[in-house]
């Protein structure tokens, strides 16, 4: 039941349903994230083991890129060759973007999820093994891993070119934990721990500028990344609402956060000036998991 949604913030208009409206099929379940390239999206489809790439002005299918076990994040590391991360294949599978199939893949050992490509390398949330690991893109091999917190979900460069991770916790087998990595020196320069065992922090963005971070953690909450410390204040209270899924505008920081609800009904979401006031809410599709700005 994975479908699209458009969302025009200047005329407050949202169009559900838009691949199945331009295509005529479903376009798959589960439909994880998307990431665009100039005219193209490539929106990858978790249960459905494929990668949907589709027009952006017009949501009609290019290609399909089949073959994978259960795709979560799509990472262009060049103009050729993009990388998959996976839930089962105990892999990262590369993409060859001129022929639209899997040319390949790194060997790793369990579930990876977000990922960057920073200065020539790429950095690979592990969650089953609470690792930060660290590929180098022109002979895909893996060069090193990190130890961090237990199952790290989320990563962002800021605007000092230190990596921030966000790791869960698992569940509430550890207190969750922000941390603050050194690519150059390869070191943990800060660890933030979390008070709430039972909590598991996720979704960590930043801001286009690079230092303002925001994460959902039952609640939304925000800090700089010159803090000393985790913030205990929520910009934004979910009252309840089931938080998923959060996006920061890069134009204008507005944040955009979804509600999933009970999973099963359509979801909601939430759009929100960068300090936390409701501007608009609209509803989507089920459970809202990704945004993507069309630049």
């Amino acid at each position: 039941s994975g479908s699209i949604s458009s969302y025009s913030p200047t005329t407050k208009t949202i169009n559900n349903n838009l691949y199945f409206q331009a295509n005529g099929t479903p376009l798959g379940n589960v439909a994880q994230s998307a990431f665009q390239i100039d005219d193209k999206a490539y929106i990858v489809i978790n249960n459905s083991n494929k990668i949907e790439v589709i027009d952006i002005h017009n949501f009609s299918s290019l290609h399909t890129i089949t073959g994978f076990n259960s795709p979560r994040y799509f990472l262009p590391i060049n103009q050729q060759t993009a990388y998959v991360t996976d839930l089962y294949s105990n892999s990262i599978q590369i993409v060859d973007l001129n022929s639209n199939t899997i040319s390949g893949n790194i060997p790793i050992k369990g579930w990876t999820e977000k990922l960057l490509l920073y200065n020539d390398s790429v950095y690979v949330c592990d969650m089953t093994n609470n690792n930060l690991l660290i590929i180098n893109p022109n002979n895909h091999s893996l060069v090193d891993s990190i130890k961090v917190g237990e199952s790290p979900n989320s990563i962002v460069i800021d605007q000092n070119n230190k990596i921030w991770i966000m790791c869960s916790g698992g569940f509430s087998s550890s207190y969750p934990q922000l941390i603050k990595f050194n690519p150059q020196n390869r070191t943990i320069e800060n660890t933030y721990i979390f008070s709430d065992i039972s909590k598991s922090p996720g979704n960590l963005q930043i801001n286009a500028s690079g230092e303002q971070l925001y994460f959902i953690n039952t609640d939304v909450y925000t800090m700089s990344i010159y803090d000393n410390s985790l913030t205990t204040s929520p910009i934004i209270n979910s009252n309840g609402n089931n938080f998923y899924t959060l996006g920061i505008n890069p134009s204008n920081e507005e944040v955009y956060v979804s509600d999933a609800i009970d999973y099963i009904q359509n979801g909601v979401v939430f759009r929100y000036t960068s300090s936390g006031n409701l501007i608009h809410q609209f509803n989507t599709g089920v459970i809202p998991g990704d945004f993507l700005f069309i630049k």
